[in-house]
C-alpha cells in the first residue's frame, strides 16, 4: 500500500456561488445547461485492493494547498482497502444489501446539451425514498433490487440536500465537475447511515447515456468526521463480529473475527477504537494528506473516494 494513499453513500453539492455552479473556467462560473436525466445509484464500491483505491482516485488538491497538483488522492479509500485485504473485513456485502434493499437510495440528476461533448455539464445525487416497484418483494425477499432494473419512479425525501450540482464540461465521453461541498451518507454493516460533509468535492464520469453512467465521486474529510463519524461506525461493526465469532475463556475466534484479532491489541476478544486507531496498519492510513483551502501550513483533511454505477430512473428533476 502505497504511503501516499491515503461508506454508504448520497452526495449532494453545496456551491461556493449561489445560482452558479461547483467549477468555473477562464470565462467565469460553470453554469450547466441542456436536459435533465435521472438515474438511481444501482452499486456503490469502495476500494478492495491497491489498484482500487488508485482507480477510484480524483485530484483534490495538495498538502499545502486545495489547487490540483496533478495527484489523485484517496486516504480514507486505504483505511478501507486495509480493513478489506489484511483483517479479511467484508464492507462491500452489507453496502449492495444496503443498496438492493434501498436502504441506500442514491438519486443522480445529471444536465447535460450531449453524452459525447460539451462545455456546460452538471451533476447532483439527493436522497430518494418510495421506489416503484418497491425494493423488495416481501419481508422474506433475500435478493431485492427490484427499483434497480432502469424502469422505476421515486420521490426526493424531504431531508435530501437539494444543492446546485458539481458543474464541469464533457471530453471524450468523460464528464469532469467540481469543485464544491458533497454531504455523503454511508452506512457501514447494520449501523445507522451516518451523514459526513465532503469539501473540495469533485466527480469523473463515464459511460455516460440516458440509460445509465459510471461515477467516482470524491472529497475531502474533515478530522472531526473521521474520528466522530467514520472510525467509530467501523469499530461498532468490528467489535459485534468480535463479540459473535469469539468465546471465552481464551478469546477462542472463528472466521472474520480470528483474522479481526490482529486488531485486539489486550487481547480482551474485543475491539477498542484505541485499538483501531493505534493498530500500525491502520494508523499509518489516518494522516490528513491534503489542504481544505487556498493554503495551508500543514494538510488538514483525508481525501475518500468511491465508485458507483447508476441506471436509468424516473423523479422530480
Amino acid at each position: 500500500m502505497s504511503p501516499n494513499r491515503p461508506f454508504i453513500i448520497a452526495a449532494s453539492c453545496g456551491l461556493l456561488l449561489p445560482f452558479a455552479a461547483c467549477s468555473s473556467s477562464n470565462n467565469g462560473p460553470i453554469i450547466p445547461e441542456g436536459d435533465h436525466h435521472g438515474y438511481v445509484v444501482s452499486k456503490v464500491n469502495v476500494p478492495a485492493d491497491n489498484g482500487q483505491v488508485d482507480s477510484f482516485s480524483l485530484d483534490l488538491g495538495g498538502l499545502r494547498s486545495s489547487a490540483l497538483d496533478g495527484t489523485p488522492e484517496n486516504k480514507i479509500g486505504g483505511v478501507l482497502e486495509a480493513l478489506i485485504s489484511f483483517f479479511h473485513f467484508d464492507l462491500q456485502t452489507p453496502i449492495n444489501t444496503a443498496v438492493n434493499q434501498g436502504k441506500l437510495l442514491l438519486l443522480v440528476d445529471f444536465q447535460t446539451k450531449d453524452f459525447t461533448n460539451a462545455s456546460a455539464s452538471g451533476l447532483t445525487v439527493k436522497l430518494g425514498e418510495n421506489p416503484v416497484p418497491a425494493a423488495c418483494n416481501s419481508a422474506t425477499d433475500t435478493t431485492c433490487g427490484n427499483h434497480l432494473k432502469g424502469d422505476a419512479t421515486f420521490s426526493v425525501a424531504a431531508d435530501s440536500p437539494m444543492d446546485d450540482a458539481l458543474a464541469g464540461k464533457i471530453s471524450g465521453g468523460t464528464f469532469n465537475g467540481g469543485p464544491g461541498n458533497l454531504a455523503l451518507q454511508i452506512a457501514l454493516g447494520s449501523s445507522t447511515p451516518i451523514t459526513l460533509s465532503l469539501i473540495n468535492a469533485r466527480v469523473q464520469a463515464t459511460s455516460i447515456s440516458d440509460a445509465g453512467m459510471t461515477a467516482i465521486l470524491a472529497g475531502e474529510v474533515t478530522n472531526d468526521d473521521l474520528n466522530q463519524r467514520i472510525l467509530p461506525a467501523i469499530q461498532l461493526q468490528l467489535a459485534a463480529i468480535m463479540m459473535a465469532g469469539c468465546t471465552q475463556p481464551g478469546c477462542a475466534c472463528t472466521g472474520t473475527a480470528n483474522s479481526l484479532k490482529l486488531l485486539d491489541a489486550n487481547k480482551d476478544c474485543t475491539i477498542s477504537l484505541d485499538e483501531l486507531t493505534q493498530n500500525p496498519t491502520i494508523k499509518a492510513q489516518l494522516t490528513p494528506d491534503v489542504c481544505s483551502t487556498s493554503s495551508c501550513t500543514t494538510p488538514d483533511a483525508l481525501s475518500i473516494g468511491i465508485q458507483v454505477q447508476a441506471v436509468k430512473a424516473t423523479f422530480p428533476l
